[in-house]
Protein backbone atom coordinates (compact mmCIF):
# COMPACT_ATOMS: atom_id res chain seq x y z
CA UNK A 1 0.00 0.00 0.00
CA UNK A 2 1.68 3.66 -0.98
CA UNK A 3 1.93 5.54 1.69
CA UNK A 4 -0.49 8.55 1.95
CA UNK A 5 1.22 12.04 0.74
CA UNK A 6 -0.16 15.60 0.83
CA UNK A 7 0.65 18.76 -0.64
CA UNK A 8 1.11 21.95 1.45
CA UNK A 9 -2.60 23.66 -0.33
CA UNK A 10 -3.95 20.54 1.49
CA UNK A 11 -3.55 21.65 5.06
CA UNK A 12 -6.01 24.14 6.71
CA UNK A 13 -2.63 24.35 9.16
CA UNK A 14 -0.99 18.35 13.01
CA UNK A 15 2.64 18.97 13.50
CA UNK A 16 5.06 16.49 15.32
CA UNK A 17 8.13 15.49 13.95
CA UNK A 18 8.96 12.31 11.52
CA UNK A 19 11.10 10.00 13.20
CA UNK A 20 13.72 11.94 15.29
CA UNK A 21 17.08 9.73 13.87
CA UNK A 22 18.83 12.55 11.55
CA UNK A 23 19.30 11.61 7.76
CA UNK A 24 23.33 10.87 7.22
CA UNK A 25 25.17 12.77 4.78
CA UNK A 26 25.86 16.13 3.89
CA UNK A 27 22.88 18.71 4.14
CA UNK A 28 22.49 21.17 1.52
CA UNK A 29 22.22 24.82 2.66
CA UNK A 30 18.40 25.84 2.44
CA UNK A 31 19.57 28.33 -0.13
CA UNK A 32 20.06 24.89 -2.56
CA UNK A 33 16.35 24.12 -1.54
CA UNK A 34 14.99 27.49 -2.46
CA UNK A 35 12.00 27.53 -5.16
CA UNK A 36 12.62 23.81 -5.88
CA UNK A 37 9.66 21.46 -4.85
CA UNK A 38 10.97 19.03 -1.94
CA UNK A 39 8.59 16.47 -0.15
CA UNK A 40 9.31 17.60 4.12
CA UNK A 41 9.39 14.01 5.60
CA UNK A 42 9.88 16.20 9.25
CA UNK A 43 12.00 17.76 11.43
CA UNK A 44 13.69 18.10 15.17
CA UNK A 45 13.49 21.19 16.71
CA UNK A 46 15.82 23.12 19.05
CA UNK A 47 19.11 20.93 18.38
CA UNK A 48 22.19 22.05 20.00
CA UNK A 49 24.75 23.23 17.07
CA UNK A 50 27.72 25.61 17.35
CA UNK A 51 25.48 28.78 15.89
CA UNK A 52 22.67 28.25 18.57
CA UNK A 53 19.66 26.24 18.75
CA UNK A 54 18.45 25.64 15.40
CA UNK A 55 15.72 23.16 13.20
CA UNK A 56 16.67 20.55 11.31
CA UNK A 57 14.33 20.41 8.47
CA UNK A 58 14.20 16.50 6.93
CA UNK A 59 13.15 16.08 3.04
CA UNK A 60 13.36 14.30 -0.16
CA UNK A 61 13.85 15.58 -3.24
CA UNK A 62 11.28 13.02 -4.63
CA UNK A 63 9.62 10.71 -2.66
CA UNK A 64 11.77 7.62 -3.52
CA UNK A 65 14.63 9.21 -2.61
CA UNK A 66 16.80 8.89 0.36
CA UNK A 67 15.84 11.33 2.76
CA UNK A 68 18.17 14.60 3.42
CA UNK A 69 17.69 17.66 5.67
CA UNK A 70 18.46 21.69 6.09
CA UNK A 71 19.31 23.53 8.79
CA UNK A 72 17.24 27.04 9.58
CA UNK A 73 16.18 29.53 12.16
CA UNK A 74 13.53 30.54 10.63
CA UNK A 75 10.68 31.48 13.03
CA UNK A 76 8.21 30.95 9.95
CA UNK A 77 9.08 27.34 9.06
CA UNK A 78 9.02 26.43 12.78
CA UNK A 79 5.53 27.91 13.48
CA UNK A 80 4.39 25.98 10.37
CA UNK A 81 6.29 22.61 11.41
CA UNK A 82 4.83 22.33 14.76
CA UNK A 83 1.45 23.32 13.76
CA UNK A 84 -0.75 20.57 14.84
CA UNK A 85 -2.81 20.85 11.63
CA UNK A 86 0.46 19.43 9.80
CA UNK A 87 1.09 16.16 8.10
CA UNK A 88 4.67 14.47 7.12
CA UNK A 89 5.32 13.58 4.35
CA UNK A 90 3.89 16.84 2.47
CA UNK A 91 4.98 18.37 -0.97
CA UNK A 92 5.97 22.34 -0.62
CA UNK A 93 8.07 24.84 -2.41
CA UNK A 94 10.34 27.13 0.05
CA UNK A 95 9.68 31.04 -1.32
CA UNK A 96 11.59 33.64 -0.13
CA UNK A 97 9.55 36.58 1.31
CA UNK A 98 10.11 40.00 1.98
CA UNK A 99 8.68 42.33 4.88
CA UNK A 100 9.77 45.40 4.45
CA UNK A 101 13.41 45.23 4.56
CA UNK A 102 13.76 41.47 5.66
CA UNK A 103 13.99 38.54 3.81
CA UNK A 104 12.16 35.40 5.08
CA UNK A 105 10.87 32.05 3.83
CA UNK A 106 7.50 30.68 3.89
CA UNK A 107 6.13 26.99 2.89
CA UNK A 108 4.06 27.37 -0.25
CA UNK A 109 2.18 24.68 -2.68
CA UNK A 110 4.41 22.83 -4.58
CA UNK A 111 2.01 23.01 -6.98
CA UNK A 112 2.68 27.12 -7.26
CA UNK A 113 3.93 28.19 -10.20
CA UNK A 114 7.82 29.92 -9.77
CA UNK A 115 7.27 33.33 -10.97
CA UNK A 116 9.83 35.94 -11.97
CA UNK A 117 9.16 37.67 -8.69
CA UNK A 118 9.75 34.54 -6.76
CA UNK A 119 13.17 34.03 -8.55
CA UNK A 120 13.91 37.97 -8.08
CA UNK A 121 12.67 38.00 -4.29
CA UNK A 122 15.54 34.82 -4.06
CA UNK A 123 18.26 37.03 -6.03
CA UNK A 124 17.83 39.57 -4.13
CA UNK A 125 17.75 37.33 -0.78
CA UNK A 126 21.18 35.77 -1.87
CA UNK A 127 22.55 39.42 -2.78
CA UNK A 128 21.46 40.91 0.93
CA UNK A 129 23.21 37.75 1.87
CA UNK A 130 26.53 37.98 0.49
CA UNK A 131 26.77 41.78 1.15
CA UNK A 132 26.08 40.40 5.39
CA UNK A 133 28.67 38.03 5.34
CA UNK A 134 31.21 40.14 3.75
CA UNK A 135 30.67 42.92 6.22
CA UNK A 136 31.06 40.35 8.97
CA UNK A 137 34.75 39.23 7.83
Amino acid sequence: MAEETFDFADFSLQGESASSARPTGDYPSIDEVLNKPIWCTGFSDSVKTENGNRTLVKFKWELVEAETAFWTSSKKLLSVLQNPSIRFPFHTIIKVVFIRDMAGFEFRSAKEAISQDNVDALNMYLIKKRSYMKQRR
